[in-house]
Order: structure tokens, then C-alpha cells, then sequence
């Protein structure tokens, strides 16, 4: 799929293209001074994936992003 003359790769998960826009747009956010050039995403039960990388450096930057808030159980000694 294309965003935005991105292309964009999903490897697990259901994406639409507004879903994928918004994290492209979050990433253009942080990385103003670099042209994206690839995308890649993959979706879990509890986490959110995101790998990219850009025109100008040979890097691959990768995120996990939390779909939610994980339930803590604490166990107390009485």
C-alpha cells in the first residue's frame, strides 16, 4: 500500500489507510528533517509495531507502541 508517497508494509494485523496515514503523520512529527521512505507495521494483541526508514540515512528505526493499558495483579503478604 501507498500513504503519501510512502509504502507502507503490513506484516500482521488489519490496517486501513486512515489508520496507517495517522502513524505516518506521528512519525513525520518526530522526524521533520528526514524523508520516510518506508514503513512497516505489525499489530499484536497488546502491541503495536512500527518500523521505518529514510531516504537520506541507512537506518531502520523501530517502535513499540502499547495498544492499551496491561493489567497489573500484585500479590500481598498478609
Amino acid at each position: 500500500m501507498m500513504v503519501d508517497n510512502i509504502r507502507v508494509a503490513i506484516e500482521n494485523g488489519t490496517f486501513s489507510a486512515e489508520e496507517a496515514a495517522y502513524y505516518i503523520d506521528e512519525i513525520k512529527k518526530i522526524t521533520k528533517n528526514f524523508t520516510l521512505k518506508k514503513v512497516t507495521m505489525s499489530r499484536t494483541d497488546a502491541y503495536l509495531d512500527l518500523r521505518y526508514s529514510f531516504n537520506e540515512i541507512p537506518f531502520e528505526r523501530i517502535r513499540r507502541i502499547p495498544l492499551g493499558h496491561p493489567h497489573e495483579e500484585k500479590a500481598v503478604n498478609n
